[in-house]
């Protein structure tokens, strides 16, 4: 079925600055959805969707043996979002990456052209996520394109996609669709007397030291968050994000350069709370030594002894 952005029924006005698309109420479920795997490409993952309760859950496996992803999108749809700045989801992840996929019209060498954005999740917990038009990537069969960039006025298709190269079983509910408008630029002064920021920059998602990072914060989640933090990843290649918002590739051009840091290069900052840098590092960077600096600090003894 054609499903158009101007039909009464298609979507609603949820706010001055969103534009529902669809969620799975039942009352605006009128997108229909189905299902590519990797086995039109010979490759083994599985995986399916179902709607119930007003969720739809997107689920399965990858095997990175013959192709590694799995995919739902939705029939033909026609979405003039020119006036809009991008995609918000309200999603419960399982900690793994996802892309949001977009279709229009356009061609490269006469085969059609999908734009996409990833999304990192977290694990068992409702967030939502703002994907900015900016942050879609053209691609063909997965290979990034130079262009032609997006026609957000122009809109024939959207999807959701589990593209991270990993093995392993996946899922993921999605509440609902909204294009939004008028996010503000990102600025670290937004953070100032309310968190501490940690800002990791990388050539990309698979820089060893970034990695270990990460990995020190998952193992002891508490840690962060009880000392007010923010994480703040800037990548060359991969999604970058401060405090689960996607940022585009001003805003990470803008922070770097606010903090001195060269791209391609692994880097860290720690700011305080009044928004001067405390730590400054290039390498043999550990969360260890992250947390017993701020722990050094008087606003932070403060915090401790309030409690």
């Amino acid at each position: 079925m054609i499903f158009s952005a101007d039909s009464q029924d298609a979507t609603e006005s949820i706010g001055a600055d969103t534009r529902l698309l669809t969620d799975f109420s039942g009352d605006n479920s009128g997108i229909e959805w189905f299902v590519v795997n990797d086995n039109v490409m010979g490759g083994r993952s599985d995986g399916d969707f179902e709607i119930k309760q007003g969720e739809l859950i997107f689920a399965g496996r990858t095997n990175t043996l013959g192709g590694g992803f799995s995919s739902i999108r939705t029939r033909p749809v026609q979405l003039d979002l020119s006036k809009f700045d991008g995609i918000q989801l309200r999603v419960r992840g399982d900690g793994r990456r996802y892309t949001w996929r977009l279709t229009t019209n356009a061609r490269w060498q006469g085969r059609e052209v999908s734009y996409w954005a990833d999304f990192n999740t977290s694990d068992d917990a409702w967030r939502t996520t703002r994907i900015p038009f900016a942050s879609f990537v053209p691609r063909f069969r997965g290979m990034r394109l130079d262009g032609p960039e997006l026609n957000r006025g122009q809109i024939n298709g959207m999807g959701l996609m589990i593209y991270d190269r990993q093995d392993g079983p996946f899922e993921l509910r999605l509440a609902s669709v909204n294009a939004y408008a008028g996010q503000p630029q990102f600025a670290l002064e937004q953070y100032r007397w309310k968190n501490r920021v940690l800002v990791i920059s990388a050539a990309a998602s698979d820089d060893s030291q970034y990695l270990n990072l990460q990995s020190d914060m998952a193992s002891l989640p508490a840690e962060f968050a009880d000392r007010d933090l923010v994480l703040v990843t800037l990548l060359d290649v991969g999604q970058s994000e401060a405090g689960g918002q996607i940022l585009t590739e001003a805003d990470v051009a803008t922070t770097r350069d606010s903090l001195g840091i060269q791209a391609g290069q692994f880097a860290l900052r720690l700011i305080g709370k009044d928004g001067t840098v405390k730590l400054s590092k290039h390498a043999d960077a550990s969360m260890a030594e992250i947390y017993s600096l701020i722990d050094t600090m008087p606003m932070r003894q403060s915090e401790i002894s309030d409690r």
